[in-house]
């Protein structure tokens, strides 16, 4: 197993493939992790382990230190994560995602929806159904003035045109928060 190679870097490669492949042969079949070794919470319909999925999400939504909304039955979950956007329905696979500046929707029985302004945050999704989203700002949509954000919009496309750099960087950080919320509010009229 040990052996002397020319550098750190091929020590350390041979020695995780040679333990990969030795680990592999130890198990002979058997399986790495237990079914459900991920699993930290229990959920409404906590079944998905043997092959139930459940039907709803139940979502806890917290801004810094308040709940919004605490264990409450959604159908779907759409968000802006550092990858993209991001849709989550139950049975949803075990993830962890840093949340963007942007909207949250979320979908409830019947069609009805629902859509917060949010500046950014974390979302834990569990495999069972539980869906926990941490912000440090949720504000519901409705609340916006669209004419006050327009004013908003502009102001920042002139910062973020401007030749002082910290200005210009200002301004980005704003219209990456204003253009996802104006389009969200657009497409809600």
């Amino acid at each position: 197993f040990f052996f002397e190679p020319r550098s750190t870097t091929m020590r350390t490669t041979r020695a995780v493939l040679f333990s990969a492949t030795r680990l592999t042969r130890q198990l002979d079949g058997r399986k790495l992790f237990p079914e459900n070794a991920f699993r930290f919470f229990k959920g409404p319909d906590d079944s998905f382990g043997d092959g139930n999925i459940p039907h709803q999400i139940s979502l806890t939504l917290t801004r810094q230190d308040e709940f919004l909304l605490k264990q409450e039955p959604v159908v779907a979950i759409t968000m802006r994560t550092q990858e993209g956007e991001m849709g989550i329905m139950a049975g949803h696979e075990y993830a962890i995602e840093q949340l963007a500046p942007g909207v949250l929707e979320l979908e409830y029985e019947g069609d009805k929806k629902e859509k917060y302004a949010i500046s950014g945050g974390f979302a834990h999704i569990n495999d069972n159904g539980v869906v926990d989203i941490n912000t440090v700002e949720a504000v519901p949509l409705e609340e916006f003035d669209a004419a006050k954000l327009t004013a908003a919009m502009d102001e920042a496309r002139v910062q973020a045109a401007s030749g002082d750099e910290m200005t210009r960087v200002q301004g980005e950080i704003a219209l990456e928060f204003y253009e996802p919320l104006d389009a969200a509010l657009k497409s809600s009229n």
